[in-house]
């Protein structure tokens, strides 16, 4: 692989900081082969096939280190359809027949049409991806009592 001193550089720099780490991995074999290890030699070492070497090479001449990032879009889709899992979580459980006032994973696994099969560890990521975190639920104090805001203050004030 014929490469300027400047893109040599560029290689020695990214194999110690490159972000994240795989690109350090990728810039360091070509690094190897641009000093003259041969293509065989360097996937043994890297314990990657052949192709990969030369599928980096191919895209680092082409891209620079973008080529070595994974594009976005690449790897298997996500089965959960996000919206849907938005329109049930923020509605009660009670609504979809659940007879509980919170959701929980293995429920929603149960009741939204897409999670179905999934574990509890599977929506969960699923429900990260939708933008939700965890907070464990707090118990809610209501009374109809009109003067209730001002009968609580007598209590909790300090």
């Amino acid at each position: 692989m014929e490469i300027s001193s400047d893109q040599r550089r560029e290689l020695h720099k990214c194999a110690r900081t490159g972000q994240p780490v795989y690109v350090r991995t990728k810039a360091l074999a070509l690094v190897n082969v641009a000093e003259g290890r041969s293509v065989e030699e360097v996937a043994r070492i890297f314990r990657v096939s052949r192709w990969s070497v030369y599928v980096w090479q191919r895209r680092y001449l082409r891209e620079g280190l973008d080529g070595l990032r994974v594009h976005a879009g690449r790897g298997r889709k996500g089965r959960a359809n996000l919206q849907e899992l938005v329109e049930h979580v923020r509605q009660s459980p009670r609504r979809y027949g659940v007879p509980f006032t919170r959701w929980t994973l293995a429920k929603l696994a149960q009741v939204v049409p897409s999670l179905k099969g999934f574990t509890p560890f599977g929506v969960q990521k699923a429900l990260v991806r939708a933008g939700f975190h965890y907070k464990r639920g707090q118990p809610g104090l209501h009374s109809p009592d009109p003067l209730y805001e001002v009968k609580k203050g007598l209590w909790t004030r300090r």
